[in-house]
């Protein structure tokens, strides 16, 4: 704030969504900060992300029913962006799942849906596939 962030909420945190200079709008600021970063380095504060740990001889097949994407194909070591659908075919969520072994992933949601996406998560692992383990 002291560095003149302008905030917003995102789920239950703060977070800086511009640094404006003195005088600027909040679109001079956005095409400013957007014109630095592609011409020389951003940086960003993703501490924020929900993080969900998914663990279990079928966590991959989960993962790959769950994503629009497949992570059954992922290999240790490396991550890859995902999109999450509802059940009506819309997006409900995305984020980077890194593959931490064999039958370990760590998933990262979006900040305000972190929460949501637990429940749909576990909604899908209880009620329509609790034969996956």
């Amino acid at each position: 704030v002291a560095n003149g962030a302008t905030m917003y909420a995102a789920g239950l945190w703060h977070r800086p969504m511009i640094y404006g200079h003195p005088g600027e709008t909040i679109e001079q600021a956005y095409v400013r900060e957007a014109r630095a970063t592609r011409e020389s380095a951003g940086i960003v504060d993703v501490s924020t992300l929900g993080k969900i740990a998914v663990q279990g001889p079928d966590a991959a097949e989960f993962l790959d029913r769950v994503y629009t994407n497949m992570f059954s194909t992922l290999a240790v070591g490396k991550a890859r962006y995902g999109l999450m659908l509802r059940e009506d075919g819309l997006a409900f969520d995305d984020g980077t799942t890194w593959r931490l072994g064999e039958q370990d992933f760590l998933m990262t949601t979006t900040t305000a849906n972190a929460g949501k996406v637990m429940q749909h998560l576990e909604y899908f692992l209880d009620v329509i596939w609790p034969e996956l383990k």
